[in-house]
């Protein structure tokens, strides 16, 4: 018995273990030993579980991280759909100003065509999964992460557009600089030990934060206006440059409280951040509403 189309454009397959995907897990496995070396972890001082917040911030900027938002392209008549999260499991703060951390991430990315009478037909959806280790030190933070992702054509598309397999597996290393609350810069570089289809591995991935001043908000809660700009380089596809300038307002019960609701206007322009079509051009401006954790 097989499953309809509709069924499997939401079915997650399991990444299989082939003999490339063993040798970069070996070599991530052999870099984390480095990076944590026995000595060291035995003169550790305090060790958090399942800690408040992560050592390495989210990304704000980049349309990529883990989160949870609505996107409704006001040039295209299509909707976006995020839902995912980072979950930072350990850190270890040896008490010489360093800290270090482990966690994993995953999430999933949809978009929708407006079809009109309420009907909002999916046309593609993607995955990711992850883990990812993480340092700070003062003003800097760093994290290497491992992320596997598969793409897959929705029901609206599944009988009309020529389906492939597209999946990732990539190393990630970025580099955050914040040297006061209201501006952040942030660069790295990656590499996929697999993917297909086949194509240039490397890419590289950049941005900056500015954040102004809180304002009150009403109910005694504050607010303060942010830009973001984020830009990947990816050798694949001919090479392709893909930038997202995004503006708003990030609201918060209190000043120095993580979770926040953010109200942005955004402008994607490069090619698609969705799988099966990253060949393909897209530019859109957006209304978004992000909800952070």
């Amino acid at each position: 018995m097989t499953n309809s189309p509709k069924i499997r454009s939401f079915l997650l397959p399991l990444p299989s273990f082939t003999p490339s995907r063993l040798r970069a897990g070996l070599a991530f496995l052999v870099f984390c030993w480095w990076l944590f070396p026995p000595a060291a972890r035995a003169g550790a001082e305090s060790w958090s579980f399942l800690p408040a917040e992560p050592l390495f911030a989210p990304l704000v900027g980049d349309l990529r991280e883990p989160h949870e938002g609505l996107v409704a392209q006001t040039n295209q008549s299509r909707y976006e759909g995020a839902i995912g999260e980072a979950i930072e499991i350990l850190q270890w703060h040896p008490g010489d100003g360093t800290h270090w951390g482990w966690g994993i991430s995953g999430a999933s990315y949809i978009e929708l065509d407006s079809v009109g009478n309420f009907v909002y037909p999916e046309r593609i959806s993607d995955w990711y999964l992850g883990v990812y280790f993480s340092q700070s030190a003062g003003a800097f933070s760093h994290r290497l992460e491992y992320l596997h992702v598969s793409s897959h054509l929705g029901d609206e598309l599944f009988s009309e557009v020529q389906r492939f397999v597209y999946t990732r597996e990539s190393f990630r290393f970025t580099t955050s600089c914040e040297p006061a609350p209201s501006f952040r810069l942030y660069g790295g570089v990656g590499y996929y030990p697999h993917m297909a289809p086949e194509d240039n591995r490397f890419f590289a991935h950049a941005g900056a934060e500015i954040y102004s001043g809180f304002f009150p908000m009403p109910g005694g809660t504050w607010g303060r206006g942010y830009f973001t700009y984020d830009a990947k380089w990816k050798g694949e596809a001919g090479g392709v440059l893909d930038q997202t300038f995004e503006a708003g307002v990030q609201w918060k019960w209190k000043k120095d409280s993580r979770p926040a609701v953010r109200l942005a206007v955004l402008y994607y322009n490069g090619n698609s951040e969705y799988g099966q079509f990253y060949r393909q051009g897209d530019s859109h401006f957006g209304l978004a509403a992000f909800f952070d954790p």
